[in-house]
């Protein structure tokens, strides 16, 4: 698959540009509840260490990867925007950036995901991630066998 990832911390432009491709909806799904302002939302997360990344597949931009190092792991999020949906880019995307996050050293990923968002819950279980919900999916994703078994 032609993907890329292309760092966009601080270009709120190529940030909102993506998200007016995408429903509300979806953007539920990412933030957990409906947000009216996305440059608002990116200026905190950005002043807080978080990296974005746009996500191109085939040249053309399909989505964002959010991430906010934690201790030894990574807090992860991950939006495909809706025309692309669907076509197993999710779960490439997933894991081959799994490996780009072991490879700048971090041990795990986590995620919060809506219990309704069925598609990134599947893709969390058909990758091995530990789920746990309640009132909200807490994913876990070990990044290699070994940091798994050091921090058990």
């Amino acid at each position: 698959m032609d993907i890329d990832y292309v760092d966009i911390t601080g270009v709120y432009s190529l940030v909102e540009e993506l998200y007016h491709k995408t429903t509300l909806e979806t953007i539920t799904y990412r933030f957990l509840h409906p947000v009216a302002d996305i440059t608002h939302i990116y200026r905190y997360l950005w002043s807080r260490g978080c990296r974005s990344f746009l996500i191109y597949y085939n040249n053309k931009p399909i989505g964002v990867i959010d991430i906010t190092p934690c201790g030894n792991g990574v807090e992860v999020a991950v939006l495909i925007i809706d025309s692309y949906q669907g076509k197993g880019l999710g779960k490439y995307v997933v894991l081959d950036f799994a490996q780009r996050l072991k490879n700048m050293g971090f041990a795990y990923a986590i995620a919060y995901v809506a219990p309704e968002n069925s598609k990134a819950l599947a893709i969390a279980r058909k990758i091995g991630a530990e789920v746990i919900c309640r009132d909200i999916c807490f994913i876990k994703y070990w990044l290699s066998d070994k940091d798994k078994e050091m921090c058990r």
